[in-house]
């Protein structure tokens, strides 16, 4: 009787690990967690738990009203300095116009002195001419006792008063000369766009208001919260009115991942790690459900042996070690993230894979244990047993 309950119980395991495979795998999941950059009030939430999102769609709107008001403050000044343009742009022009006349009358004064100068220099030369022929005809009758030598004396002091007038008139025109040069240096100075460098400060304030304009622009998008990619929302953390931030996420949503391909990660244990290779044929059974298995290949491997994660265990409470598999189905079939898969490893490279087949090691090939007919009807070692088996 011992025996026969014996024999019993090993085909019911036999049969309950052949229908389970002999391993354990879950389709590949992506969780995302929805928050803004910066701590707000949510406004409203447009999802709710369980909705299929597509990415980039609205799933919260966070409470603007501050950015409002800053945009009010932005569009007062905003208003404030291009009405300041005009009254610039005419109050410069008033300045320009005043300069440029001053400009002219210095000019105008400045040719004026030369030629009075240069006029007064004649008149000074030409009396001076006369007196000293008028001096020279005097000093001869004088010579002669026939003038009164005093009317000599007085004619040439004021030869020589005229002769002082002449040379001052001589240093006083090559002056005003000058000067009347510089008046027109200053008026050619003067600057033809003397509006738009006056203009200039009001327009750089106008262009920080733009700058700060786009940053609130930014800032009011970062308030709408969108989906990052495909997928289904898993759990809403907060409501509206409630303050979210980057600590706090609005909702969390879980999607397959960046990637296309079908993929199913498959929890090996340390004695099986070295008996799959890249290109192995693989069926794939969902745990529980029944239903025909999908073919699928193997794509890549892990690089070492590693402590395995507690769904895939037997007991979750006890570490245990071994390789994740990457497999990829062979044709596409709809998978629900965090799916489980009991996963039979058939032994002979499938026709579908991409990848030739990884060549084992020599070392491998002598530590690793043969490829029996056991991949092909798995041992209750190597499948996950059921909860409350011992």
């Amino acid at each position: 009787m011992v025996w026969a309950g014996t024999m019993a119980g090993a085909g019911w395991l036999w049969l309950d690990v052949r229908a389970e495979g002999n391993a354990v795998g879950f389709a590949l999941g992506v969780e995302y967690t929805v928050q803004p950059p910066a701590a707000g009030r949510v406004q409203t939430i447009e999802v709710a738990p369980g909705q299929h999102v597509r990415a980039g769609q609205v799933v919260a709107v966070l409470d603007t009203a501050e950015l409002d008001a800053e945009q009010a403050i932005l569009a007062a000044e905003r208003a404030r300095l291009e009405a300041s343009l005009g009254a610039v742009r005419a109050e410069t022009a008033m300045q320009v116009d005043d300069k440029a006349r001053e400009a002219e009358e210095s000019v105008a004064a400045a040719d004026m002195a030369v030629r009075s100068a240069r006029s007064n220099r004649e008149v000074r030369a030409a009396e001076l001419r006369a007196i000293s022929t008028q001096f020279d005809t005097l000093a001869g009758l004088v010579k002669e006792r026939m003038a009164d030598r005093r009317e000599l004396d007085a004619l040439g002091v004021k030869r020589a008063a005229l002769r002082k007038e002449v040379e001052a008139a001589d240093t006083l025109v090559p002056e005003l000369v000058r000067q009347a040069a510089a008046a027109r240096a200053r008026r050619a100075a003067l600057p033809t766009d003397a509006t738009e460098l006056a203009l200039r400060p009001v327009r750089a304030e106008l262009a920080v208001i733009a700058g700060r304009e786009q940053l609130l622009a930014a800032r009011r998008e970062q308030t709408i919260l969108r989906a990052p990619a495909d997928g289904q929302v898993a759990e809403i953390h907060v409501r509206a009115g409630q303050v979210a931030g980057p600590d706090a996420p609005v909702l969390t949503i879980v999607g397959r991942g960046p990637g296309d391909e079908d993929e199913v990660v498959v929890c090996l244990r340390e004695n099986q790690a070295a008996r799959v290779r890249v290109g192995e044929a693989v069926l794939l059974r969902s745990r529980g459900t029944g239903g025909p298995a999908a073919t699928a290949h193997v794509t890549r491997l892990g690089p070492q042996i590693t402590e395995l994660p507690p769904r895939c265990r037997k007991n979750p409470e006890l570490p245990e070690y071994g390789r994740e598999v990457a497999v990829a189905l062979d044709e596409h079939a709809p998978l629900l993230p965090g799916q489980a898969f009991a996963v039979s490893f058939l032994g002979h490279p499938s026709p579908c894979a991409a990848e030739a087949r990884e060549p084992a090691p020599a070392d491998e090939q002598v530590l690793a244990a043969p490829m029996i007919d056991a991949m092909l009807q798995p041992t209750r070692a190597a499948a996950p047993e059921k909860p409350g088996v011992p």
